[in-house]
């Protein structure tokens, strides 16, 4: 008879010896509604699920489509009754503190962090700084027992980076080739931190027509980066 494999001193030897890795399955276990039940279950097939903990998330479309609508204003109201702590990151001065309280969305410092932010670089490098506090805090915690939080990124097509700010100020009309490349770093880098911390990112953005298209379609912003991290994008 053949003998069984026992992987418990490999899978402890790898994770010793790999800094930062983990074994085992990271299916999401919280949930976020949208706040609309349809919506849920496009997403999620629970008519009561919407945003899993610890993805990252899409809502991409045109201007007034309602992507701010929904992510900065009936989801973050449905994570803080759920008792989740949000940070809200602003690139586009747009989201006035009257209207998110108009939909029911608390602005006090004790449930919401708002931060305005320019710069692709400067997002990562807050959120990954975030997520190891967040690790040598609570790292040790079940779970259950850790503070919840959630990232929201209203927008990311209004993110600059520092070569179109250089650029701009030298008087450079020319598009900056290497946005689409800072973006893939960026959540090739935050995707799996993310996870790790059972903490979900939101993200806001753009789309635009798809020229020379045979049959008309619309495409996001920013490059394949956030397609390929985002385990769910809602045009």
């Amino acid at each position: 008879m053949t003998k069984t494999f026992d992987p418990s001193k490999f899978r402890k030897e790898l994770t010793k010896s790999i800094n930062g890795m983990s074994t085992g399955f990271n299916d999401p276990k919280d949930w976020i509604s949208t706040g609309n039940y349809a919506l849920n279950y496009l997403i999620s097939g629970d008519f009561h699920k919407g945003i899993p903990l610890g993805k990252v998330s899409v809502f991409a479309g045109e201007s007034g489509a309602g992507k701010s609508y929904i992510c900065a204003g009936f989801i973050i109201n449905e994570a803080q009754e759920l008792d989740i702590f949000v940070v809200l990151v602003d690139s586009v001065n747009a989201l006035v503190e009257v209207w998110l309280q108009n939909l029911n969305v608390d602005t006090s410092a004790e449930k919401l962090l708002k931060l305005n932010m320019s710069m692709i670089d400067d997002v990562a490098k807050t959120i990954s700084n975030f997520v190891k506090d967040y690790k040598t805090d609570y790292g040790e915690k079940e779970p259950e027992e850790r503070p919840k939080v959630l990232f929201v990124l209203d927008s990311l097509g209004m993110l600059s980076t520092n070569k179109e700010v250089e650029d701009a100020s030298n008087d450079k009309n020319v598009r900056d080739m290497t946005k689409a490349q800072l973006i893939k770093s960026c959540f090739r880098i935050l995707t799996l931190k993310l996870g790790k911390a059972n903490v979900p990112m939101l993200v806001t953005n753009h789309t635009y027509d798809v020229i020379g298209s045979y049959v008309p379609a619309k495409e996001m912003g920013g490059g394949s980066g956030l397609k390929y991290s985002a385990s769910t994008i809602v045009y």
